[in-house]
């Protein structure tokens, strides 16, 4: 009977060359890209959980409450060492204190590396396996280094890197005593150098103010993390400054981290996170993308019922029984669907690359790495057999054989199914169309946006505090001035777009009382608000010819001035400030630039010169012939500073790696989007083809009468274009309040305009009045002599 059952499949799938090859085309799609979203969706639900210790591991947090609401914060040093000696349910705990270096082993290879200060400790909590070292003495030692086995092999090649050493941003030399295995890309932390803590010195271990260290407990099972977490806020009220505002820990389960952790930075930023409301949304689209397929297959299976009634009836007066019906009409569904998950197969090892290339994540070296992959391909294809076979297995199965067999049976039963059907696949395609017009409109308005500054043609070197630039700068910035292309050198802490200090501030606020603001910081010369054109509403700016400037002024921006309670920026000049060691008046107000992410209101901001924490020197490039006027400056500053590396990038470049989440979100959003129009196109087409063909000889009468060619289009195009219309109407609301969803994660976002809609549906309806022409102008043009022949 299954032989029996295979071959008439085989005959039907011939019989039906075109239909076939739609529904296995849309099948193939569909199921592909519901495989790649759940590969994407696994990797994104897969960071931190490699670590075998990962369900008792916690990342300590602390958010500080002050009168301008609340900071979010990692830890200071000295928490971790307090809490594991104070808590018997700490089992153990580690820090770790993100930062960048610049690496060289001789002075051609020099390269800044993202590298994390922290614990001997940080290998008995996570699963981060050494090649070579002892895992609990490798970074005992102030500067001792463990390299990744990839940096191992950027500087070293094949040699045993252990015992050798490195030179940290041209001054300092640091022994390698480890190797570790390469971190996974699923961690919500990566480096490739590890870093002993002890090279910080005592002071920043010890400190109770400084935020830049995130520390992770290893706690028992069952741990009441909330009660926990109170205990320990009690804890550390002991060693807090109550002026800077109240503090509260939080534990948070390492699993959850990159996920629904909030960003907490530090000088080089913060970890990696990501954003569960996408996940969400590509699990949704995966899923529309697979019905929509399927959606196909039941609208050109019912379509083509009236061709098989006859073998219907036949069948059932020969005595088969529905339930042998079904199972021929499953198999027909099973050949397609094994046949498009065989395509699958090979369209998902063929686009693998390309998709770990558009999501810049390696989610599998290949397909077939892991059997698990086919499993979940097979499995999506089953689950679409079933799907999309089901109801027209039992809905063929239904004929009556005496209709069947006289001839008179007709498709009218499925028609408003298939109507609702192309209703619900354009719909769901609307609805894609919509939102990847916001999301690419919403990045384009950020791309755009007035930031309050400038960061075109500017060439940054991070010179790590080295070469005694900053005491030597008057002459050093001259001397960069003289090369050509190079319009103005500055120096700064911080840059628009990377991370910056953050340090308690005192200053007088409306009610003369000293107001502690957890600010961002900014150190800079005098040329560096000229060279970035931050503007200045009130006051004046920093001045070269006033000595006190350099020790006693500060500038606020207009953020600053707000959480003071000042109504006008100029009613805070002349305000008292402390800060670290400094004491002195506010001269001026500078606008509010947007020195972080559009995601993020603007902070309250300060700025004054401290040339001890220069670590940036920025130049203003001509934009004619940039490269050789790069390749001048790094000859100027090998003769100048010889003993710093010459590292460089560029402000606008750093500035939009802020985004890099939100452009990747964006072309895997266009790229399903335009893969399930696709496919509803493919139905789409396939119905017309199926219309055509059932009123041959209706157009054939219609043409002999005198119709025209442009009206016997409008005839099979009119009720397509009609669900197509319908589906706009749903689409629309839904698209609007998913959408505006989306848009909340943004500080500064877009209003959705009632364009993008109009363009949207403009777009869709020409699609799918263009696939429904093809077809209904081939069928105008048909010979009518050749359409009513058979009469």
């Amino acid at each position: 009977m299954f032989h029996n059952y295979f071959k008439i499949a085989l005959r039907n799938l011939a019989r039906n060359k075109t239909y076939s090859l739609i529904n296995i085309g849309g099948l193939a799609l569909g199921i592909s890209v519901c495989f790649f979203a759940l590969l994407y969706v696994h990797f994104e639900l897969s960071y931190d959980r490699y670590h075998q210790k990962a369900d008792n591991i916690y990342r300590l947090v602390t958010d500080v409450e002050t009168a301008t609401g609340v900071d979010y914060k990692s830890t200071v040093g000295a928490m971790a060492p307090a809490l594991r000696d104070a808590f018997p349910e700490v089992r153990g705990a580690t820090r770790v204190f993100l930062d960048y270096l610049i690496f060289q082993k001789d002075r051609e290879q020099a390269q800044e590396e993202k590298i994390a200060y922290t614990d001997s400790s940080l290998f008995s909590i996570f699963t981060l396996p050494l090649v070579r070292g002892n895992p609990k003495k490798v970074l005992n030692v102030p500067y001792t280094t463990v390299l990744s086995e990839s940096a191992a092999r950027r500087y070293f090649g094949d040699e045993d890197p252990v015992g050798k050493t490195l030179l940290i941003n041209g001054k300092e030399p640091t022994t390698v005593t480890g190797v570790m295995r390469d971190m996974p890309q699923n961690s919500h932390f990566r480096v490739d150098i590890l870093m002993s803590m002890a090279t910080l010195g005592e002071s920043w271990q010890s400190n109770w103010k400084r935020f830049f260290f995130y520390t992770y407990l290893l706690l028992p099972d069952n741990t009441g993390t909330r009660l926990l977490s109170a205990r320990m806020t009690d804890f550390v009220s002991q060693h807090t400054d109550k002026t800077q505002g109240k503090w509260t820990l939080s534990l948070e389960p390492l699993t959850d981290v990159y996920l629904h952790g909030r960003a907490r930075g530090s000088r080089s930023g913060s970890s990696a996170h990501g954003s569960i409301e996408n996940v969400y949304i590509f699990a949704l689209i995966a899923v529309f993308v697979l019905f929509v397929a399927s959606f196909n297959f039941i609208n050109l299976t019912t379509a083509l019922a009236t061709k098989r009634a006859k073998e219907v009836g036949v069948r059932k007066v020969l005595g088969a029984e529905r339930r042998q019906l079904v199972g021929q009409f499953l198999m027909d569904a099973g050949l397609v669907t094994l046949i498009a998950f065989g395509l699958s197969v090979v369209l998902c090892a063929l686009l693998l690359p390309a998709f770990n290339d558009l999501s810049q994540k390696t989610l599998s070296e290949s397909l077939f790495q892991s059997g698990t992959y086919m499993v979940w391909l097979l499995g999506i294809a089953v689950i679409t057999g079933l799907v999309a076979g089901l109801y027209p297995a039992l809905h063929l199965s239904g004929f009556r054989p005496l209709i069947g067999l006289q001839g008179g049976f007709t498709t009218g039963r499925s028609l408003p199914l298939r109507k609702v059907l192309v209703v619900v696949q354009f719909s769901v395609s609307l609805v894609l169309v919509i939102s990847t017009l916001v999301v690419y409109a919403q990045l384009g308005h950020m791309r755009s946006y007035d930031l309050g500054f400038q960061k075109d043609h500017k060439l940054v070197v991070d010179f790590q505090f080295g070469g005694r630039i900053a005491e030597r700068s008057t002459f050093i910035k001259q001397q960069f001035a003289r090369v050509p292309g190079v319009n103005g050198v500055s120096l700064s802490s911080s840059i628009p777009g990377k991370g910056n200090h953050n340090y308690p501030t005192q200053i007088e606020n409306k009610n003369r009382e000293m107001q502690t603001l957890d600010s961002d910081n900014y150190f800079v010369d005098h040329d560096f608000l000229n060279q970035y054109q931050i503007q200045l509403v009130a006051g004046r700016f920093l001045s070269p010819q006033l000595a006190s400037d350099s020790t006693q002024a500060m500038l606020i921006n207009e953020a600053t001035a707000k959480a003071l309670g000042y109504a006008k920026p100029e009613a805070a000049l002349e305000k008292r400030y402390e800060q670290l060691n400094s004491r002195g008046l506010i001269v001026g107000v500078v606008k509010d630039f947007h020195f972080q992410s559009l995601q993020e209101t603007v902070q309250p901001l300060t700025l004054r010169i401290a040339p001890g924490f220069f670590t940036l020197m920025t130049f203003d490039i001509a934009s004619a012939n940039v490269q050789k006027t790069v390749s001048d400056l790094k000859t100027e500053w090998n003769k100048l500073v010889p003993e710093v590396p010459f590292v460089s990038f560029f402000a606008d470049a750093a500035y939009d790696e802020q985004y890099q989440a939100e452009d990747r979100f964006g072309r895997l959003f266009l790229c399903l989007t335009a893969i399930a129009v696709l496919i509803s196109c493919l139905g789409l087409f396939g119905l017309s083809i199926f219309s055509a063909e059932s009123r041959t000889k209706e157009i054939g009468v219609r043409k002999v009468l005198g119709a025209s060619v442009a009206s016997i289009v409008a005839l099979l195009s009119r009720d397509f274009i009609k669900l197509v219309l319908i589906a706009v109407l749903i689409a629309s609301p839904i698209a609007w309040y998913g959408m505006n969803a989306w848009l909340d994660n943004f500080a500064y976002k877009i209003e959705i305009s009632w364009w993008l809609f109009g363009l949207a549906s403009s777009l869709t309806i020409g699609i799918a009045l263009l696939t429904v022409s093809f077809q209904s102008v081939k069928a105008a043009f048909t010979n009518p002599v050749e359409s009513l022949r058979s009469e």
